[in-house]
């Protein structure tokens, strides 16, 4: 059972169920859990989550309710305008009005809805509306629906009549039509043998809608006006007696308003509404629109539909003539052609690309579409019909997405714990396809090709990921569905600002991928798309865990740096040196704008080496220290020697710092090391003593705690290499502090030792550490997970391999023995540092990795005898147990740690 398991169970008997209190009784954490036979607290965790993601709807009543969103939306037709209702009466009167429920409500029709409801509800008689469209948009309809909401929301009695009157059945009649809209005495023409009220009369109180407006004739257009003005009229023949009615007017044209009208008529229309083409909808929305009509032949022949996936693309793709009413009289075509020549068995009629009409057909290529899934329509369903399964999935994907552009802007969550998140998502995304869709051929053969265009971008940026990218990238661009429902424009703009400013070098890797398949596939890719791209690509950079240096070989000649770069990647046996040859003909500035286009595509954190064979140094940092991120080292005489010293160091992933202090100057080479000019990161050094090891572990364990997904680098140092060397790290970074098991003493910047952050005062010596760099709340969220986090057993769980529970019990009866031998009591901070160092130590001895180094060991004991026996007494049985030994330089860091602490130690 998981988060998503229960979200299954939760839609599918919303689905079926009636929002009663005993119908819904099964939707507390307690019933569900019983359901599921698992822990109540485990359940409510999960329904939390999805409360929090928008997915579930919460009902505070007792017990509380957990409702799925789109069941009440689409099953229920509840409006569901809030994540948390009083009780399940309030979530029911949250009603969707028949306004709401129209396709695009929430799309093309949103503006124009807003207008509408607007004028509908104005004091009085409305506002007039004039509906301008081309034919067959549902003009007609959406004035329908409005008298019927006029009616939901009490502006109109319930018995409120609507009326309609077409001015093109008149148009070659100015008197009839005249006559129609405004009634007539008898004897006012030929014919009229008796009184004849008019469709004004007949709407008075509801809500006339006169459609092909642009037909009424200059005169017609003053009587209506004068009607608009003051609410009055005559009937045609009358000079005397004027009349009054309340009517609200709704005017339709396919025409240009300026051209057809007079401008004393037009100023009296205060809302035009403009209702688009079915072709400028959105794919959705057409989709919807397809879905609806299908539906409605499906219950018409009181058959399901299986329709084939060719033919809903060729709806999705192809014009229809006639925009909304085309369409459907198209796909009553097809229904009918199923219908008459199809297969009908079980209460299924199958509807295939041979029922297409013809004239969808022409200059189309017979060949297989990408896309041949069945989808199924029922016609008993509610709300949107049966999805295909990756369309289902692709919804659900596209609201949690949304759902987290909503928590970015409330600053709930980072930058970075955004597009981590998103990486989640599209994973959970691709795991249900899995389980619900097989690949056909076809899909298999595009899935190779994106996999490898993939691969070969990835290696152009001088990107080593793992093939899963590749591989995660292909199985979403192949498991798009039909169509592809934007997701709402504000989440839109979000996604959209994050690409530009936060994504960096995996959006620029994404682009490209997507431009290169697109180029090919002609797919439709969205905002959603590329930012679930994007995520794929930064989490793959992220696993690659160290970012190596990246280096460059220039040499003048036509192929010296190519010779030199390749004899160094293959002995060395990976890609190393990026290769640029300077032709003695050719100026600097142009191989210098090479370099920079190489750097600014692959990941410069970790520093770049440049080795030249002569001069340049101060040309090429003034051109590259814009465009790179780390520390830029450039080294002059390259040879092949010192290019192959510098590859192996680069291979084991050394610094660049250390690279150059240690290597370059064995070969007899200059260097110059400079620093980017970007504005610092901030970051926070993590060390330990006894070695980087430990400090990797502890780097983990802080990253659990938020403080990365605030911006914040979490970066592992070497203690002797913080102590003696730091200028480079604090040349790079803006280091917050040091936090670690000794402190190295940086001069200026704070220390913070480990037991620190586990004692009691650890939240205000975090909120003191990090109040200048983060705001109030995110202090607050990063402290909530050090108290999960950093527990005593949690620290020792994550430092070491064995188990917690009995390390820490052992430790326990060493520190007792200790305060009995020394004759006092140690503090908290120092019981706590005690245990951190000791567990680390305990596993360094069973893996036989012990430190066998330390400053002065000779002096340390012959001083500290005393101290080392009393060490090893305490460690004897353990000893014995894992038939290990205990080296002395060991002992000498639990002396530091004493040393310390404890001021009047002086054993």
């Amino acid at each position: 059972m998981n988060k998503d398991s229960i979200f299954q169970w939760l839609e599918k008997e919303c689905g079926q169920r009636q929002l009663t209190a005993a119908d819904t009784s099964d939707f507390s954490a307690m019933q569900i859990a019983s359901h599921f036979r698992q822990k109540r607290n485990i359940v409510s965790h999960h329904l939390n989550n999805l409360h929090r993601e928008q997915r579930v709807v919460k009902i505070n009543s007792r017990p509380v309710l957990f409702l799925p969103v789109n069941q009440l939306r689409e099953r229920h037709g509840l409006a569901v305008r809030q994540m948390e209702y009083a009780s399940l009466a309030g979530l029911l009167e949250d009603r969707q009005d028949s306004l709401e429920t129209l396709i695009g409500a929430q799309g093309s029709l949103q503006e124009a809805i807003r207008q509408c409801k607007a004028a509908i509800s104005y004091p009085g008689s409305g506002l007039p509306v004039l509906l301008k469209g081309p034919t067959g948009t549902g003009k007609s309809f959406l004035a329908g629906r409005l008298w019927r909401y006029a009616i939901e929301q009490h502006i109109l009695a319930p018995d409120a009549p609507f009326q309609v009157f077409n001015c093109a059945e008149y148009a070659n009649n100015p008197e009839l039509l005249t006559s129609k809209l405004f009634g007539h005495v008898k004897g006012a023409f030929t014919g009229a043998d008796r009184n004849v009220e008019g469709l004004i009369e007949a709407s008075d109180g509801g809500v006339l809608f006169i459609d092909e407006v642009h037909r009424l004739t200059p005169e017609g257009q003053e009587k209506l006006f004068h009607f608009m003005d003051n609410g009055t009229w005559r009937r045609l023949g009358e000079s005397s007696q004027e009349r009054r009615a309340c009517v609200r007017l709704i005017f339709a044209t396919t025409e240009a308003p300026d051209k057809h009208f007079l401008a004393t008529f037009i100023r009296r229309i205060p809302m035009i509404v403009k209702i688009l083409p079915v072709a400028e909808r959105g794919q959705y929305e057409r989709m919807a629109f397809i879905w609806h009509f299908f539906q409605t032949q499906a219950r018409q022949l009181k058959h399901d539909l299986a329709v084939d996936g060719e033919i809903m693309q060729l709806l999705l793709e192809e014009p229809v003539e006639g925009n909304v009413g085309g369409l459907e009289n198209l796909i009553k075509n097809v229904c009918a052609n199923a219908w008459a020549f199809g297969l009908r068995r079980e209460g299924i009629l199958e509807v295939k690309a041979g029922h297409i009409p013809d004239k969808l057909l022409p200059g189309r290529p017979l060949l297989p579409l990408l896309n041949q899934e069945k989808v199924i329509i029922l016609r008993d369903s509610q709300g949107v019909p049966a999805l295909p399964g990756r369309q289902q999935e692709y919804e659900r994907l596209t609201r949690n997405v949304c759902g987290l552009c909503l928590e970015l802007t409330r600053e709930n969550i980072s930058s970075r714990a955004f597009g981590k998140l998103v990486y989640q998502n599209v994973t959970q995304y691709l795991d249900a396809l899995m389980n619900k869709e097989s690949e056909m051929a076809q899909q298999e053969k595009r899935l190779r090709f994106i996999e490898d265009a993939g691969k070969l971008i990835a290696a152009n940026y001088d990107l080593s990921l793992s093939g899963e990218f590749a591989f995660l990238t292909g199985r979403y661009l192949t498991s798009l569905p039909l169509t592809l429902r934007e997701p709402d424009e504000a989440s839109q703009q979000i996604m959209t600002n994050w690409l530009a400013q936060e994504a960096g070098l995996a959006h620029r890797v994404a682009q490209k991928l997507i431009e290169v398949i697109v180029a090919k596939y002609d797919l439709l890719i969205t905002v959603l798309d590329r930012v679930a791209i994007t995520a794929i690509v930064s989490n793959a950079i992220d696993a690659t865990v160290n970012s190596k240096i990246k280096a460059v070989i220039v040499a003048h000649g036509y192929s010296t740096a190519s010779s030199i770069a390749s004899v160094a990647n293959r002995l060395i046996g990976e890609k190393i040196y990026h290769a640029i040859d300077m032709p003695v003909d050719v100026a600097f500035s142009d191989v210098s704008r090479a370099i920079l286009d190489y750097l600014q595509h692959t990941d410069t954190s970790a520093g770049v080496m440049i080795l030249i064979d002569m001069g340049y140094s101060r040309e090429i940092a003034d051109t590259l220290l814009d465009a790179i991120y780390g520390p830029l080292v450039v080294i002059d005489n390259v040879t092949t020697r010192l290019a192959l010293n510098i590859a192996s160091e680069i291979a084991l992933s050394k610094s660049i710092e250390s690279i150059a202090e240690e290597i370059v100057p064995l070969n007899r080479s200059s260097w110059d090391i400079h620093y980017p000019r970007h504005k610092k990161e901030k970051a926070l050094l993590v060390t330990c003593i006894t070695g980087i090891g430990t400090a990797f572990k502890f780097k983990s364990l802080m990253e659990k705690s938020l403080l990365a997904d605030f911006n914040i680098n979490i970066i592992a140092c070497e203690f002797t290499r913080l102590k003696h060397q730091p200028n480079a790290l604090f040349t790079q970074y803006d280091v917050i502090a040091i936090i670690g098991t000794l402190d190295p003493q940086v001069e200026g910047v704070p220390y913070m030792g480990i037991e620190e952050l586990l004692g009691e005062q650890g939240h205000a010596n975090l909120t003191q550490l990090l109040s200048g760099y983060l705001t109030e709340k995110q202090i607050n969220a990063i402290n909530q997970n050090m108290v999960r986090e950093f527990s005593l057993h949690n620290v020792v769980n994550s430092l070491t391999i064995l188990n917690a529970s009995k390390t820490l019990s052992y430790i326990e009866e060493i520190i007792a023995e200790w305060q009995q031998a020394l004759g006092f009591t140690f503090s908290n901070n120092l019981i706590i540092g005690l245990y951190v160092h000791l567990s680390c130590m305990i596993e360094r001895l069973v893996m036989r990795n012990e430190i066998t180094h330390y400053r002065n060991l000779d002096r340390f004991t012959e001083r500290h005898g005393d101290f080392i026996a009393m060490v090893n007494r305490s460690f004897q049985r353990f000893k014995s147990l894992y038939n290990i030994a205990l080296p002395v330089a060991e002992i000498g860091y639990i002396h530091d740690i004493f040393e310390l602490r404890v001021a009047e130690f002086s054993q």
